[in-house]
């Protein structure tokens, strides 16, 4: 066979071999250079030491630097590098052209380990570009050079793996002796002393303190954004939920290294441990908890508060955009829905509320009646807290005693120096405990409602226009309304059509109550407490603002 036919053959059904590693023949080739962190550039592996060493590696194999990648401070722990992604399209991009990439070592160009093998692999058997650490070169165009620079990768990850595995010993151990270690939360800063870290509250901490209190006294998210920002904190509503559900803020630390065990930090706490228990419970018992919404929409009040009977799921709200003749959109229709799929549970908004109206005007009171309601409201409460008055006239009356008590024995050993001071600290210390004990009893029973009749009266005016309020409030003061009157929320009946409801806020109850028949008795006839809980806890009733 003549040379040229073979030459023909070759070319038309010849079969490369598979075991021939791809390579660029050009002197045109790339720079990577990286560090970890700022703290790297003072070391023998700083940006210009590796700049100057591939330099001279280049120039002594007559090998031309086409492009520079890198020079910052990357960390090789994910290949998700911005310097490192744009070199590798690069590559891409020059396909035939660049035949190298140099690198200082190969714990320079990746630590990822298995993820780096593919990338190089890739980059040779795709492209033909080889990769070079010139302090340990390597010759990949064979197979046993391809196998000792993946042991290079692989070992690169070792390394990685146990400096990091060193690190988080470290800090475990910050951590379990109640050391914050990371960078200061929101509301803190962190002061370092004499090589010391120190976290402690600042300004903003201090004043977002107020949202703690005002979560406890019932307000929404979203009010509490908008009373911080008249005090000078301006912040937003996944913050605030952040905040609030993060034990750092009671003084508590939880990491992902102490692998799930929390304890006692040593830091300034913004809060007590009670007031982060009671906000969280409010927090978890709320009707919006695990469901995704959106912005608070005036058309849409009852979205969250209403739950479906058939499924158990909260209705959400949403708008449906009405075309007229010539297309162009007029105000936008709203409508309830069940969030469950396949439920199927859809009310126009209009036929909600006049349903949620239907069930206000029963606690509506006629003016002529304010009077005689109050009278009545206020002999139940007496009757109904009659039992916890009396425990708590009894306690407070040996509080008293021993108060006095304590005085006389002070006046003994101080004054008369009657006893000595291991009698008197006996003794003492007996009477303390008595009268913590008491104090303990007291905060179990309660307290009465101050301002009684005031309360009662604002309580009975609001429900002399309670419908009107509710329909001309903005979203916030009528979900305040809803929450006020149903705590617990609403269900409903698609079956029936209906409203119902679980649990009636009792004032209202007893409103509903005596509005009717038994006001005709005017001295307090058909208690209606008589063997209910009290009317209100220690707060008492909060209305509205008007």
């Amino acid at each position: 066979m003549n040379q040229e036919l073979q030459t023909v053959l070759n070319h038309k059904y010849g079969k490369a071999s598979k075991s021939i590693i791809k390579k660029v023949n050009t002197k045109m080739v790339i720079k990577y250079t990286r560090v970890s962190g700022k703290k790297q550039f003072d070391k023998n592996e700083s940006i210009e030491n590796q700049n100057r060493t591939i330099d001279e590696f280049a120039k002594r194999y007559g090998l031309e630097i086409v492009a520079n990648f890198g020079d910052t401070y990357e960390s090789a722990k994910t290949d998700e590098r911005k310097e490192f992604q744009r070199m590798i399209e690069f590559c891409k991009r020059s396909r035939g052209k660049i035949s190298t990439i140099l690198v200082y070592k190969m714990t320079r160009f990746s630590r990822t380990g298995g993820k780096a093998i593919s990338i190089a692999d890739e980059l040779r058997n795709k492209y033909g570009i080889h990769i070079i650490a010139v302090t340990e070169p390597t010759d990949t165009s064979n197979s046993s050079g391809v196998l000792f620079q993946e042991m290079q990768l692989i070992f690169a990850k070792w390394d990685n793996v146990q400096r990091t595995q060193v690190t988080h010993d470290g800090l475990r151990k910050k951590y379990a002796d109640g050391y914050w270690c990371g960078a200061a939360p929101i509301g803190y800063d962190k002061i370092i002393t004499n090589g010391q870290a120190k976290i402690v509250l600042n300004e903003y901490g201090k004043k977002f303190k107020k949202a703690w209190e005002w979560k406890l006294q019932g307000y929404s998210n979203e009010q509490i954004i908008v009373m911080l920002k008249k005090i000078g904190i301006v912040t937003y509503k996944q913050r605030i939920y952040k905040i609030f559900k993060n034990p750092f803020y009671c003084g508590l630390i939880a990491h992902g290294l102490l692998d799930g065990k929390v304890v006692e930090g040593k830091h300034e706490p913004m809060v007590s441990k009670e007031v982060f228990f009671k906000v969280n419970e409010i927090r978890l018992s709320s009707s919006k908890y695990g469901v995704p919404h959106k912005t608070e929409n005036d058309g849409v009040p009852l979205s969250v508060f209403i739950t479906c009977t058939e499924c158990g799921s909260p209705f959400t709200g949403y708008a449906k955009l009405k075309k007229n003749k010539k297309y162009t959109y007029k105000k936008p229709l709203y409508y309830y829905k069940c969030r469950k799929l396949g439920c199927n549970c859809n009310k126009s908004a209009n036929e909600m509320h006049r349903l949620f109206l239907g069930l206000l005007a029963k606690f509506q009171v006629e003016p002529n009646a304010i009077e005689p309601l109050v009278f009545e409201l206020e002999n139940s409460y007496h009757e109904a807290t009659k039992e916890q008055t009396e425990l708590e006239n009894s306690f407070s009356k040996k509080l008293n005693e021993l108060n006095k008590g304590l005085l006389g024995l002070e006046e003994k050993y101080y004054l008369k120096a009657e006893m000595t001071r291991e009698v008197f600290d006996r003794l003492n210390a007996k009477l303390i405990a008595e009268k913590e004990e008491i104090v303990n009893n007291m905060a179990s029973v309660g307290g009465s409602i101050t301002n009684l009749i005031p309360r009662l009266s604002e309580a009975a005016h609001v429900c002399l226009k309670i419908s009107e309020l509710w329909e001309n409030g903005d979203v916030f003061f009528r979900k305040k309304i809803q929450k006020l009157v149903f705590p617990d929320g609403l269900l409903f009946d698609k079956n029936t059509g209906a409203l119902r409801t679980p649990t009636t806020n009792l004032l209202f109850t007893a409103i509903a109550r005596l509005s009717g028949d038994s006001l005709l008795n005017y001295k307090g006839l058909n208690l209606f407490l008589c063997s209910e809980s009290p009317l209100a806890e220690k707060e008492g009733f909060e209305p509205p603002d008007l």
